[in-house]
């Protein structure tokens, strides 16, 4: 069972992930680890950047930092960026979730919805949580402040946009054996 996990950001995605993985042997598949991984020496996307953006090799890799400066501002090249790491992370995420041998396998990107990607998920789990408590989350793990956080929140899908398309809802707005609960009674309802 490939199962696509949505939520916005302090939601508490990694709860339900690292949960599933401790506990049901679920393979996680994370696109912003997977965009990383690919753009190091060895994969297609790391030789098309090089390509693109030549000043940015560094010792035979990438700079981040200078990468940012580049597209930082400058939309046509951000867009090149987009275009060159998106269907790249897409296509190592099909190649992982195809070659897995695990009952379940997790896909949680904030590239789900609308990438194509939720066609290959048998299921679309939504991570809820309240949002001032979100808000709080960020404030006291991430160290944002209370005007950041809300402007990343408000620059995500919306709760009801998120809730459309799930299957499956799991509040993790309480504590972390309520999350757990939650995802024990779903699985019991299914065959992985």
């Amino acid at each position: 069972m490939v199962i696509g996990l949505m939520g916005g950001v302090g939601s508490g995605k990694s709860t339900v992930l690292d949960y599933l993985e401790e506990n049901y042997g679920a393979y996680i598949i994370q696109s912003d680890h997977v965009a990383k991984e690919i753009m190091t020496p060895g994969f297609k996307v790391f030789d098309k950047l090089s390509k693109a953006f030549p000043e940015v090799i560094e010792n035979g890799k990438i700079s981040s930092e200078k990468l940012a400066s580049i597209v930082f501002n400058n939309k046509d090249k951000l867009d090149t960026l987009n275009s060159i790491t998106h269907p790249g992370t897409i296509e190592e995420i099909l190649n992982r979730i195809e070659q897995s041998n695990n009952s379940i396998i997790v896909v949680e990107s904030a590239l789900l919805l609308g990438s194509g990607l939720e066609y290959h998920c048998d299921e679309l789990w939504y991570v809820y949580c309240e949002h001032n408590e979100r808000v709080n989350r960020l404030v006291e793990n991430r160290g944002y402040s209370v005007e950041k956080s809300e402007e990343i929140i408000s620059n995500q899908p919306s709760d009801e946009e998120y809730n459309h398309f799930a299957d499956e809802f799991i509040d993790n707005t309480f504590s972390v054996e309520k999350t757990r609960e939650q995802i024990d009674m779903i699985l019991s309802n299914k065959e992985c």
